[in-house]
């Protein structure tokens, strides 16, 4: 499943799964890496598509509807990857400032 193609609640599903999984045995912050990890080879990927496509309608192979959809796909994964990563970093930043 690719990170463009993933619903918002199956990855409030799979980060809840991670949380589950680091309260119960210190998986989650493994398998969080790894789901991150994956989004970002993801993302990378369809920035690579992208480019690709942008090069096959410089070429002249390739539709222009072809390459639009491929370049939207990019720039919506990519900023719902950035904005995952702001709200890690958000709640990073809040679990520090907290006094026990």
């Amino acid at each position: 499943m690719e990170i463009g193609d993933m619903k918002i609640h199956q990855l409030h599903e799979a980060l809840n799964q991670s949380v589950t999984e680091k309260a119960g045995g210190g998986k989650g912050s493994a398998s969080f890496e790894k789901m991150m990890r994956e989004a970002v080879d993801k993302v990378n990927g369809m920035e690579r598509d992208a480019n690709r496509s942008i090069a096959a309608l410089l070429e002249g192979k390739a539709d222009v509807h072809e390459a639009m959809i491929a370049i939207q796909k990019a720039d919506i994964s990519m900023r719902l990857l950035l904005t995952v990563r702001n709200k890690v970093i958000e709640a990073y930043k809040e679990i520090m400032h907290m006094q026990f």
